[in-house]
């Protein structure tokens, strides 16, 4: 018997979950969210596998069998006329931090329009003195 499935970590959601001819929900071929991630960097992104799978925190030998996992359930699905439902899965959201930190008093904000271009000014201290900051939350 295997260990448990590790937890994968996807960074946005699908915006469809459900992608249907008007098919019934059990002639559906279910795509985990792992999976979903894996061919959304992989094959949307065009990450190597190796950056794909440092993305998902995982390896990139259990990056390739999701990806091949995936590849082989969309294919039954066009083959077979199902409809694809992404769901469920062992994952978590990967949550980035975007924002600014200041260089005069090490306050750091977030701002989700936050960008290279945009001029802004410490909240704290009024200085200019600002700089653009990203993080990824593991």
């Amino acid at each position: 018997m295997g260990r448990r499935a590790g937890r994968r970590w996807v960074t946005y959601p699908p915006n469809n979950s459900y992608f249907s001819d008007t098919k019934p929900a059990e002639e559906s071929i279910v795509l985990t969210m792992a999976e979903f991630e894996a061919l959304r960097l992989k094959h949307y992104i065009n990450l190597n596998q190796q950056d794909a799978a440092k993305k998902m925190v995982i390896s990139q030998p259990t990056f390739s069998r999701v990806l091949e996992r995936a590849h082989q359930k969309l294919t039954q699905a066009l083959i077979e006329g199902k409809s694809i439902k992404v769901y469920g899965g062992n994952y978590s959201f990967r949550k980035a931090f975007l924002g600014y930190g200041c260089l005069d008093c090490n306050h750091e904000w977030e701002d989700k329009h936050a960008s290279k271009e945009k001029k802004v000014d410490c909240p704290k201290c009024q200085s200019d003195n600002v700089y653009y900051l990203v993080k990824e939350i593991i």
